[in-house]
């Protein structure tokens, strides 16, 4: 009985503390769940700025690829245009590399037959004469004049195919200067430069090469003059040493011949009418 008394007033006691500390506590509480909330708050205002700001920087990126653009899927017909053409230059500069053993292999009948677009009457492997026969020309004799007409011929159709490649090339112009006009990417905007810059380039590829063409030619020719002089210069020495050679061969025979006919006559010599009497004293 006793004890019974004890724990009930016990309890009793526990129960009258607990009930005096409950405001405390609660005021704890609500300060830790304050506290909470704020912190939460914090946490996700930070959150959400930093999602902003990915955000931000993700479109900023999505913007500067769409203006830097794909240069994959930039079409420029231009561009095949200007492969074809450096592909035919590549070709012309294999046929220049020929053109020594063009000239090598002249004959002299490449100068036959042309008539200078009509202008002068052309000159035929053969010639006729009155009587309706024909002889034909020496082909060596015109070697020289053949050899510059070969490369005349040549530099005249490489001008043709120079000039067909540059219209070629001028007519892309236009197209390029409006693709890069409304162009609204870097990458349509590069490739569109660096299309412009290389055709641009190639047109005076091409003009320099007949300009080096032309400059070929005149140093052939120039060439082929010398030579020619030089050829006659060559004659001429040739024929004034022969004709020195001559003279001095035909003195030499000629002291030769005079010495042999001395050295064969009588020492003695004999005074005309020396056998007559007449006119003498007799002894």
């Amino acid at each position: 009985m006793k004890t019974s008394a004890c724990f009930a007033l016990g309890l009793f006691l526990f129960s009258t503390i607990a009930v005096a500390q409950s405001p405390v506590q609660e005021v704890i509480d609500n300060a830790l769940i304050q506290q909470t909330n704020t912190n939460t708050q914090s946490i996700m205002s930070m959150l959400q700025q930093q999602l902003d700001e990915a955000q931000k920087q993700s479109q900023s990126l999505t913007d500067v690829l769409n203006r830097m653009g794909d240069p994959s899927k930039v079409n420029l017909p231009a561009l095949q245009v200007l492969k074809d053409d450096i592909a035919k230059a590549a070709q012309a500069s294999a046929d220049g590399v020929a053109r020594e053993d063009r000239i090598r292999a002249t004959t002299g009948t490449e100068a036959f037959g042309d008539n200078a677009y009509g202008l002068v009457p052309g000159v035929d492997s053969t010639v006729t004469f009155k009587d309706g026969t024909t002889a034909e020309r020496d082909p060596s004799k015109y070697k020289l004049q053949a050899a510059l007409m070969g490369d005349i011929n040549a530099l005249a159709e490489k001008s043709k195919e120079a000039e067909e490649r540059i219209t070629q090339l001028q007519e892309q112009r236009p197209g390029l200067l409006d693709q890069l006009s409304d162009a609204t990417d870097l990458a349509t905007i590069l490739k569109v430069q660096a299309t412009l810059s290389t055709t641009d380039a190639e047109i005076a590829s091409i003009k320099a090469d007949v300009i080096k063409g032309k400059l070929d030619y005149d140093v052939l020719m120039e060439k082929l003059k010398l030579q020619a002089q030089i050829e006659a210069k060559g004659k001429g020495e040739a024929h004034d040493l022969e004709r020195k050679h001559n003279a001095e061969t035909s003195k030499a025979a000629a002291a030769s011949g005079s010495g042999a006919s001395s050295g064969g006559s009588d020492s003695s010599t004999t005074k005309p009418f020396s056998n007559l009497t007449w006119g003498k004293k007799s002894p």
